[in-house]
């Protein structure tokens, strides 16, 4: 492996280590993106209502796993689960005063942190490795879903 490769692959593995910040705080990763799912859902609607099917297909976890993370959640007091009244097949998601609370709290403080980057690095260059990061992950998405590499590696 050249220099480069190695560089490539040390600033892409860099990024694992920033995951637990842009998390909810005391909320694990999972949890952080169903809430996550869950709340651009509920800002996305006029009614706010938020269906566990749109959380599922959204974030492409199988629904048992969604129904385990939404019920840690509503056991913590962050949301709750509730049949639609028009469509009792259907689990709907709220958030209680407490998860609103929480969320706001959270997304002002990585908010902070975001605008705190942005103007030390300069809007130019984090828009430009914004571009170039998009592109690094559809390059790499297309050269690992290949199926010769695949075999390649399974052959090895």
């Amino acid at each position: 492996m050249d220099q480069l490769e190695e560089e490539l692959i040390n600033a892409m593995h860099q990024f694992h280590k920033m995951r637990p910040v842009f998390c909810f705080s005391g909320i694990s990763r999972g949890k952080t993106i169903v809430v996550g799912t869950a709340w651009q859902i509920y800002n996305s609607r006029e009614d706010h209502k938020v269906r566990v099917s749109d959380i599922v297909s959204r974030i492409g976890m199988p629904a048992p796993g969604v129904s385990r993370i939404l019920k840690g959640l509503e056991e913590e007091g962050i949301l709750r689960r509730s049949l639609d009244p028009n469509d009792r097949r259907t689990t709907l998601v709220s958030f209680t005063d407490r998860g609103l609370s929480e969320i706001q709290k959270n997304i002002r403080s990585i908010e902070k942190a975001l605008h705190e980057i942005i103007e030390g690095m300069g809007e130019e260059k984090v828009r430009t490795l914004c571009c170039l990061l998009n592109e690094l992950y559809a390059q790499t998405e297309s050269v690992f879903s290949k199926s010769d590499w695949k075999t390649e590696r399974e052959n090895s």
